[in-house]
């Protein structure tokens, strides 16, 4: 698939596509030719094929916007872009390159959305798997799309606060905690994804955002053993439209209709819950918002302690599991050696 005829010379506005079958629905797959960052459309229909053409260009503009690249520089590169114009290929190399984005996007296939035909989660995955080869420099396209467009555009492609935050576990005794440039513009869906990997969890269990009244009155933990106040919470951003129907009596939202930015940095604080069985708290504190050019992600500045595994029990647990790795005599040593 090619632009218009003015530009198709140029790769950074010609793409490759393939049509394929995954979980029985057809999946387009778009890679574009100069950096293999990769488009995906999930659910076509009949329909859908006759007006390919606007699907294309509306999927690129939407799974671009999903990475908070400003509006006037993706108007900028679809327009001298122009209209979409398909012809065969015979180039082999760039066919070998599809293949492979193809193949991770199948890898990717259970994160695909069946209710919506534009799948900018599962594109954005594709581009930061790193690609590169024996004859190739090791990449990963979402970055070499960014440089690209910054080259393009001539100017920051980027907008938006970034603050400095502090991120804590809240564990008696244990000091687990990292410090994140985070651009406020991250949705709280993508900003889960960070805290997932700042702090090596697996993505296994529910989670959920809470706000304070800082200015108000205060409650006490639920935990009798924790003798400190925590403001009263008055909102509660929630993964999913189940989780908004456990009313709890406070004011709650879904995730994926804001930005971190429509509540930071007006709240200063912001509390992170995930495995509601566990129960792992992280406390979000921003220290400082930059005066400086917005990231393409966040970047984790400095940190210490190592965060739980996964299903150890919560608080007590962990603390279970850190003396039977710690002691070579314990009952459990081996079995927890091996569960890491």
């Amino acid at each position: 698939m090619n632009q218009n005829d003015e530009v198709q010379e140029n790769p950074l506005f010609s793409w490759h596509a393939n049509l394929l079958v995954l979980n029985r629905r057809k999946t387009l797959v778009l890679m574009n030719d100069h950096n293999r960052y990769t488009v995906v459309m999930h659910g076509l229909k009949a329909k859908d094929i006759k007006r390919l053409d606007e699907l294309i260009v509306e999927a690129i503009r939407q799974t671009l916007r999903a990475e908070r690249v400003r509006d006037e520089v993706i108007d900028q590169y679809l327009s001298i872009a122009g209209a979409v114009v398909f012809s065969k290929t015979k180039n082999r190399s760039m066919i070998a390159r599809l293949n492979q984005s193809c193949d991770h996007t199948w890898y990717l296939q259970e994160e695909l959305d069946s209710s919506t035909l534009i799948q900018t989660r599962v594109g954005k995955e594709v581009s930061r798997i790193g690609v590169g080869g024996e004859k190739t420099p090791f990449t990963q396209p979402y970055k070499e799309f960014f440089s690209d467009l910054a080259v393009f555009s001539n100017e920051a492609i980027f907008t938006g606060k970034v603050a400095v935050m502090h991120i804590s576990m809240a564990l008696m005794g244990h000091s687990i905690w990292r410090r994140v440039l985070v651009p406020l513009d991250m949705t709280f869906t993508d900003f889960h994804f960070v805290m997932q990997y700042l702090f090596s969890w697996e993505d296994r269990h529910l989670h959920e955002y809470y706000f304070y009244d800082e200015s108000g009155p205060t409650q006490k933990e639920s935990s009798p053993s924790i003798a400190k106040k925590q403001p009263l919470p008055i909102l509660n951003i929630v993964m999913d439209e189940e989780s908004i129907d456990l009313e709890e009596g406070i004011e709650m939202k879904l995730e994926k209709d804001f930005r971190l930015s429509d509540f930071m940095p007006a709240h200063q604080y912001m509390k992170y819950v995930y495995d509601f069985g566990d129960y792992w708290e992280h406390d979000i504190v921003i220290e400082e918002v930059l005066d400086k050019p917005a990231l393409a992600f966040p970047v984790c500045i400095a940190g210490e302690g190592t965060a739980p595994p996964e299903d150890c029990g919560g608080e007590g647990g962990f603390d279970e599991f850190l003396e039977a790795i710690s002691n070579p005599s314990h009952p459990d040593h081996v079995y927890m050696m091996d569960w890491t």
